[in-house]
Formats: C-alpha cells, structure tokens, sequence
C-alpha cells in the first residue's frame, strides 16, 4: 500500500485534474493553489506548477502561455470525466501532427472563441467557412472531438487522420442504419 505521501499526492493531483476548465484560458496556478486549499490540500504555488506540468505529460492538458499568468485547462473537448472514458493508451504523449481541415461558419466561430492550440489559424474560404490549420496532438481524444464535429469539418491532412474518420463514420453508418 503506498505511503502517506504518496496517497495525499494523488489526491491533491487528482483534485487538481478535477479543478482544471475545459476551456481556454484555462486557471492560473495561483487559482489552482487557492482552490486546492479550499479543498484542503494546503501546498505551494511552486508544487502546482510541478504537478501541472507532471499532469500533462498523462493527461491532455494544456498551458495557456501567451499571457501572464499562464492558464491550464483540458484539451478542447475534453474534461476530467471524458478523459476518465479514455483508454490508457490515449493518456500518454502523443505524436504532433499538422491539422488541416475547412470548417464551417458555427465551428469556425466557436473555435474563434476556443482555439485548438496555440499556433492554430482559420483563413476564410472563398466558399463560406473557414481552412483550419493547427499543430494538435494525434490521439484518441482528437479523433474523438473531429467525430463529435463530423457535420461542421472536413479533414484534408494528414491523409492517415482523414481515412481513419471516414473509416469509423462508415463503421458508425453501418452499424446505425441496419434497418431498426
């Protein structure tokens, strides 16, 4: 069984991981501190920081720097409780690839308002929508937002990333429409 400072470790990361927004710009470690205390689990700032950036090598969070302080929150999309859907395989790094994909009008403004990273950029397109390009993470959780948003995007790179939603809306479209 493990020690006494183990078992309040994973507590305070796990309260922490419940604390985190789903949204951009996520809560400053400072924030996370104070709520942690409210909880209590008294600790430093400086520890918060440690456990945030141990937490994202886990779990897809995400860090929130292009201002003072830095905000962190849960990869678009997801949160403590989808996460806890995930397969562990999924909570390991994953490999950045370059997304590219049109979106339309009402997803283009949402992620207007909830970028999917930090470099990511929408060009208006000659046709309505918006060309979406953005460096993410290849994991389930993508694959698992890029379904959930079948109706509003169209991926065109990687190509690996495109076949394989295209395989799994064909899966879903067999399996759904079997004449019930």
């Amino acid at each position: 069984m493990p020690s006494h400072p183990t078992r309040h470790t994973i507590a305070r990361q796990w309260q922490l991981l419940k604390l985190l927004p789903d949204r951009h710009p996520g809560m400053s470690s400072t924030q996370l501190q104070a709520a942690l205390a409210r909880a209590g689990h008294k600790t430093s700032k400086r520890t918060v920081e440690r456990d945030l950036n141990e937490l994202a090598t886990l779990f897809p969070l995400h860090c929130n720097s292009k201002g003072m302080p830095y905000g962190w929150y849960w990869q678009p999309g997801l949160s403590l409780d989808a996460a806890q859907q995930l397969q562990p395989d999924v909570l390991t790094p994953s490999q950045q690839i370059e997304l590219q994909a049109w979106v339309d009008d009402g997803l283009a403004r949402r992620l207007e308002d909830q970028p999917l990273s930090e470099d990511m950029r929408l060009a208006p397109h000659d046709n309505g929508g918006a060309m979406l390009a953005a460096t993410v993470e290849d994991s389930r959780a993508l694959m698992g937002w890029l379904l959930s948003q079948a109706g509003s995007i169209r991926v065109k790179a990687p190509e690996t990333l495109r076949v394989s939603m295209v395989e799994q809306l064909r899966q879903s479209l067999a399996l759904n429409d079997d004449g019930y």
